[in-house]
């Protein structure tokens, strides 16, 4: 669920975004792997796979991918050792009428044979935004530039991978992380729409069985956390003896083949599709009809949540 939400569109990268710790790459691998250039993606799995600790961050990780970059001096050099730049075009060739932001570009000597080979180093290498760019180069915003960039085949980022590296970063991390809290603080009629649209979103089949889905996936790599939940919840039920007995009374005066999915999940089986909905029909049915016992049993996961923090916790 979204919990906050601010101008640089912070949720789309991590919905629960407290702004107290900076995203490791143990996050980004498992979670946003997908917005990561295959050179970045590959070496940060990489570091991650040897253990490397501290792990760097991944606007560090970036900036190794694309070091070499920088001692390229044309850009039959680039294309050579940077496949994914094989489309770019030399600025000369690209614009030939004197129009616009063209003409002042070329009459401040910026549009020579160097011009795209700098603008490649500025932005993958040295990770300059375009606003930083445009200001050098007297434009009056980023718009201007961006067609410039579409002109000459110039690759960029997936979208919200660089507030990906800006979050990596400790001192960038603080930075949005209190810009983040001032906005919402400002804006809570805002938040609490976005806050119900996301609650309703999140209660709709489709976006359940593909949470769903994602679960298994993550447990057949981390089987850990099944492990880990197995045990929350026996030390829960070890304090709520009454409602276990409660609840087992109540299992037997279910039908039949409801009786037999909770045998087949006890027994640690898994579940079909139709026999999971079927279990979390009976529990909800359990505690509509006995509210006490839910009282007791959410305040028993607090109470052992709170006796074994470390023990507990849960990656997802």
């Amino acid at each position: 669920m979204i919990r906050s939400i601010n101008q640089y569109s912070y949720y789309s990268i991590q919905p629960n975004f407290q702004g107290k710790n900076p995203i490791d790459l143990n996050y980004i691998l498992q979670k946003r792997s997908n917005l990561l250039p295959p050179r970045v993606l590959e070496k940060a799995q990489e570091l991650v796979d040897k253990n490397v600790k501290p792990l760097p961050t991944l606007e560090d990780v970036h900036k190794d991918a694309y070091s070499y970059l920088l001692k390229c001096q044309s850009l039959d050099e680039v294309r050579m050792y940077f496949p994914e730049f094989s489309q770019i075009k030399n600025a000369e060739s690209a614009f030939v009428r004197n129009t616009g932001n063209i003409k002042k570009l070329k009459e401040n000597g910026y549009l020579n044979n160097g011009f795209t080979l700098k603008i490649l180093q500025d932005i993958w290498a040295n990770l300059k935004t375009k606003d930083e760019i445009a200001k050098e180069m007297g434009l009056k915003n980023r718009s201007g530039l961006s067609w410039i960039l579409d002109k000459i085949n110039l690759v960029n980022f997936k979208p919200n991978y660089r507030m990906l590296i800006m979050s990596s970063n400790p001192i960038t991390h603080a930075k949005i992380s209190e810009k983040t809290t001032a906005w919402n603080k400002a804006h809570p009629d805002i938040m609490k729409a976005k806050n119900k649209h996301a609650a309703q979103f999140c209660k709709t089949p489709e976006y359940r069985n593909a949470q769903s889905k994602l679960m298994q996936e993550y447990d057949k790599v981390h089987p850990e956390r099944r492990q880990k939940i197995g045990l929350f919840l026996s030390a829960v039920w070890e304090k709520i003896p009454e409602v276990k007995i409660a609840m087992s009374k109540f299992s037997q005066q279910q039908k039949p083949f409801v009786q037999s999915v909770i045998k087949k999940n006890i027994e640690g089986k898994p579940l079909t599709d139709i026999e999971k909905r079927i279990y979390r029909s009976f529990y909800k049915k359990f505690w509509k009809e006995n509210p006490d016992a839910l009282i007791k049993y959410r305040q028993a996961c607090k109470t052992v949540q709170n006796e074994h923090k470390n023990n507990y916790k849960l990656d997802k």
